[in-house]
C-alpha cells in the first residue's frame, strides 16, 4: 500500500473534541429508520455534468450513487458500490463511454456500500482511500453485520464480495492525473465517517461527496462523530471548494447551496442540546423536546420531487440520531 499526501489546509481549532464510535442499529433511538441500501432492482443511469464527467445516479434512492471521470489515458470511478452485480453496472456505464481503462477506483468512505464492490474491479486499477478509511476497512466481516439492517438482513445481497483493500493512500490532499485532466482528492476532516473523502474535478465544479453531502432536501447523518467536527469540516469544504453541482453518496443530485444549509442545521443542533444540557434536561427530554425544524420539513412538502418527500420521516429519524449523538459528545463537558 503506497501513501500519498500533500497538505493542503489550515487547521480548526475542534468545537467538540469528542469522536464517537459507530452504533448499531439496534440502539438507536425510537423513530430511526435505516437508510434502506438493498440494491435489487435498482439501476444506475448515466448522466453527463460536462465534458468527460459523469454522475451515476441510483434510480432507487438512497442506493447508492457513482459516477466517474474520462482523461486522455483512463478513468477513474467514483465508489465501488455494495457487490459485484452494481460494480459491474459501473463498468458497464464506462463501457458505453469509453474503452479506455479505469486507472483508478475512489472510495469516499469505508462502509461496504461503498466498498464491497472493489473486489469486481481489474486487477490493474488501483482502489485509492483516505487512510483512516483504509484501516477500518479490514474489518471486514464488522461491516458486513453493520450493514444487514440497512439491506433487509438478506446476507446474500454480500454473496459475491471480498476485501480489497486500497493500493493508494492519501492523508489530506491527492492530485490524479487522467491525461489532460487532473482530479483532485480532499479529506476535509471527520463528517460522517473518520476518513470522508470528497472528489473534486475543477474545471466542472462537480464534487462526489460520499456521504459527507448526502442529497437534495437532506440534513447531515452523524453515523459516528460529533456535530462540532462535522460543522468544522462543512466550514472547511466550504472555504476551500467552488462547487456547483454535487452527486451525493446517497439521494437526489445537489448543488453548493447545501453546504450552507449544513453549517445552519449543525450550529442549530450545537446550540440546542447545549441549553438542553445546561437545562438539566435527560437525552430522552431533549429528543422530545428538539423536534426538526420546520424549515428541514417544509422543504419536502414543497419539492417537485415525490421522492424528497418520500424521505420525510427518515430524516426526522435521522434528526433523532443526531441529538442523540451529540447530546452523548456534549454530556461531559456541556459548555
Amino acid at each position: 500500500m503506497k501513501v500519498i499526501s500533500k497538505a493542503a489546509h489550515a487547521g480548526f481549532s475542534p468545537l467538540i473534541p469528542a469522536i464517537l464510535a459507530p452504533l448499531e442499529v439496534a440502539h438507536a433511538p425510537n423513530g430511526f429508520i435505516p437508510p434502506p441500501l438493498n440494491p435489487s432492482g435498482a439501476r444506475l443511469e448515466t448522466k453527463e455534468l460536462a465534458p468527460g464527467v459523469y454522475g451515476l445516479l441510483s434510480s432507487k434512492p438512497p442506493v447508492d450513487n457513482s459516477g466517474f471521470v474520462v482523461g486522455e489515458h483512463g478513468v477513474l470511478v467514483i465508489d465501488a458500490h455494495i457487490n459485484g452485480a452494481m460494480a459491474g453496472l459501473i463498468q458497464t456505464a464506462v463501457r458505453q463511454v469509453t474503452n479506455k481503462p479505469i486507472l483508478y477506483v475512489v472510495n469516499t468512505n469505508y462502509h461496504g456500500d461503498h466498498t464491497f464492490g472493489n473486489s469486481a474491479f481489474p486487477q490493474e486499477t488501483l482502489i485509492v482511500a483516505q487512510q483512516k478509511t483504509a484501516a477500518i476497512m479490514r474489518d471486514f466481516e464488522r461491516e458486513k453485520q453493520f450493514l444487514l439492517p440497512y439491506v433487509d438482513n438478506d446476507r446474500t445481497v454480500f454473496s459475491d464480495v471480498r476485501l480489497r483493500l486500497p493500493d493508494l493512500v492519501l492523508n489530506e490532499y491527492l492530485e490524479l492525473d487522467l491525461g489532460g485532466r487532473v482530479v483532485e482528492l480532499y479529506h476535509l476532516g471527520h463528517g460522517n465517517t473518520p476518513g470522508d473523502t470528497v472528489v473534486y474535478v475543477p474545471e466542472a465544479r462537480v464534487a462526489w461527496t460520499g456521504n459527507l453531502i448526502v442529497g437534495e432536501g437532506n440534513i447531515p447523518f452523524l453515523i459516528e462523530g460529533g456535530a462540532g467536527a462535522y460543522l468544522e469540516t462543512i466550514a472547511k469544504f466550504t472555504h476551500t471548494l467552488e462547487v456547483g453541482t454535487i452527486i451525493p453518496g446517497h439521494g437526489l443530485q445537489t448543488s453548493g447551496a447545501m453546504l450552507p444549509r449544513y453549517l445552519t442545521y449543525l450550529s442549530e443542533l450545537i446550540e440546542s442540546v447545549r441549553k438542553a444540557i445546561r437545562a438539566g434536561q435527560s437525552l430522552e427530554e431533549t429528543i422530545a423536546a428538539t423536534p426538526l425544524g420546520q424549515k428541514y420539513i417544509e422543504d419536502a412538502a414543497a419539492s417537485n420531487s415525490p421522492l424528497v418527500a418520500q424521505f420525510a420521516a427518515f430524516r426526522v429519524g435521522i434528526h433523532r440520531w443526531n441529538l442523540w449523538r451529540t447530546y452523548q459528545g456534549m454530556k461531559g463537558d456541556p459548555t
